[in-house]
């Protein structure tokens, strides 16, 4: 599944305007935080889950994708935890459509807080 159609699933709308921010929780998992904002005629998005180590706190992970027009083209991928990056847009593909979606469709992830920015 595409990011773009589970997180219109969970009542998020990516096209609105500003830089906006969401939060998902689902029992017993991270949060889940979504970020839209516009850059030009492209929409950039961030997901990311945010948990605690040491007393800081780190994304694990956070992939940072551009819609344009339709097209995704995936942009990077950090987990903190791990020291892993990487901005092999096939690589970060085949993990968000085939692992991490998949997985919060499954954990059940539903939309708890909104902060809109106009």
């Amino acid at each position: 599944m595409k990011p773009t159609d589970y997180i219109k699933s969970v009542g998020i709308d990516i096209f609105t305007k500003g830089h906006n921010s969401y939060k998902l929780s689902a029992p017993g998992m991270m949060d889940l935080t979504v970020e839209s904002w516009h850059s030009g005629e492209s929409i950039m998005v961030s997901m990311c889950h945010y948990g605690e180590q040491n007393g800081d706190m780190m994304k694990d992970p956070d992939v940072l994708f551009k819609l344009e027009q339709e097209i995704i083209t995936y942009r990077e991928i950090q987990m903190d935890y791990t020291g892993y990056y990487s901005e092999d847009h096939a690589e970060i593909k085949d993990f968000m459509e085939n692992t991490w979606v998949p997985n919060l469709v499954a954990q059940g992830h539903r939309l708890v807080e909104s902060e809109m920015e106009n």
